[in-house]
This record gives structure tokens, sequence and C-alpha cells, in this order.
């Protein structure tokens, strides 16, 4: 029979016998008081993880129970999970539950460190594989779906790129916000299914790629050329643009991953 709890590794009971009452009273957990819930979940975790409270391959408690002792909705734990798997830090297993997944723990000692630092070097490579398969394609289908307020929507998120070369210091998410309207204008719900579940790491990436204003510039042209081919309904430059894009964005990623002695 499954049991539900596997912490012995940070000293908790293994026990099934009264293992909910005691758990609960040596809760490593804290209650969430907070309006955007889901964020402190993912910093609690994460919280747990750099104090070596939780290591690789514990199993987090079931999610009704683990909504109930932090005391916030499945749906905010739900919201929470789908950004530390898209980042890689947890696992899901069909009917298994949820699993941390094994990170480099030298590289999260410390909260300012470099998002993608946090990855495994092949999450990353395997992600920059995914979207060289997928993108070029989204793009090319893109060319003949994208209706008008599909293409209102990408040059929505073109102007907020540009506006960020003008205010630099500004946070703003357009580069990910183009490639999800980009996927949303084939009205294809699997295209668009891997593009949002995978938001959070599209920005993780963004956030360190984007840092140099020349490179963002760049990054800039590269969705006006990949924008300008969607209005022209041109299939093949649109993929090729992308192409361009994906090449520029794998050669500035790999530049910035660590690298083993």
């Amino acid at each position: 029979m499954t049991e539900y709890y596997n912490f012995n590794k940070i000293g908790l009971p293994n026990s099934p016998k009264n293992e909910r009452n005691m758990f609960m009273k040596s809760n490593i957990f804290n209650e969430l008081t907070n309006t955007r819930v889901y964020e402190k979940i993912v910093d609690q975790i994460k919280q747990l993880i750099e104090e070596g409270k939780l290591k690789p391959n514990d199993r987090l408690p079931p999610e009704r129970e683990l909504a109930k002792i932090l005391g916030c909705s499945r749906t905010s734990l739900r919201e929470a999970c789908r950004v530390l798997e898209s980042e890689g830090i947890i696992i899901s297993k069909p009917g298994g539950g949820r699993f941390v997944q094994k990170v480099d723990q030298s590289l999260i000692l410390k909260y300012q460190i470099n998002p993608i630092d946090v990855l495994e070097k092949t999450t990353v490579i395997q992600f920059l594989e995914a979207r060289e398969a997928l993108e070029p394609k989204i793009a090319e289908i893109a060319c003949e779906r994208a209706t008008k307020e599909d293409i209102e929507k990408m040059e929505k998120a073109l102007k907020l790129m540009e506006e960020k070369l003008k205010n630099p210091e500004e946070e703003i998410d357009a580069d990910s916000n183009f490639h999800l309207s980009l996927a949303q204008a084939t009205h294809n719900f699997v295209f668009i299914s891997f593009m949002d579940t995978n938001l959070n790491l599209y920005r993780q990436v963004r956030k360190q790629t984007l840092q140099s204003q020349a490179r963002y510039s760049e990054s800039f042209f590269e969705h006006e050329a990949i924008l300008e081919a969607v209005k022209q309904k041109d299939k093949a430059n649109a993929s090729e643009a992308m192409k361009v894009h994906l090449s520029n964005l794998r050669s500035n990623v790999l530049g910035m991953l660590p690298k083993k002695n």
C-alpha cells in the first residue's frame, strides 16, 4: 500500500499510524496570509529546499492535505505547483504524487541568483529543443489562421517591447506575451497549452537573456520580423524568422549556463 508521506529524510515520522496528526504538529510549512498566495507557496517550498528540509526525491503531501496545512485553496496550490514544475523544481508522476526534482543545491544557497542556474542544464537544453521543434511551425500555421484580433494582440505585445527599449528599468513580459499570442493565433489548443504551461520558464529565461540592452534591441527586431511575416501570410519567412530568433536565444542561453569543472 502506498504511503502518503515520505519525509523521513527531514526527520518526520514514516509510520502510517497517526502520521497525519504527527505531521501537522511538526509541520515544516507555515500558514499563508498574503493575497498572491501561489507566489508565497512557491517561495516557501523553494526555501524548504534551500534549507535542506526538502530534498531531491522527497514526496510532497497529497494536494488536499498540503492545501489544508498551508491554509490555502487547492486552486492556489495547483498554480504554485505548475510554476514549480515549469522551473524543473518539482515533478508530477501520474498516480504517484509530486516529488522534489534533483537540482544543484550549491546553486540555490542564495536568493539572488541567476534563475537559469537553478535548473539543470538538461532541462534548459530540452526546453530549447522543444521550442525549436514547435515554434517555427507555430509561426507558419499562424500565417494561415491569424485573425485581425490575433494580429492586434501581437502588435500590442510588440509595442510593449518597444516601450521597454525606451524605459529599460520597467518590468515588462512582452516577449513571452508575444510568443503566447502567436500560439493563440494558431487556434490549436495543444500549442497554446504548451506556451501557457511553460510561461513562467519562458519568463525566467527571458529575464536573464534580455538584460543586455543590445540583446533586447536585437530581440525586438527579431519579433518584428516574425510579426511582419505573419501579417503578410508568408509562411516561409515566418518560420525562418522564428528559427533565427531561437538560434540567437540558444547562443545567448548556453553562454550563461554554469560550466562544470
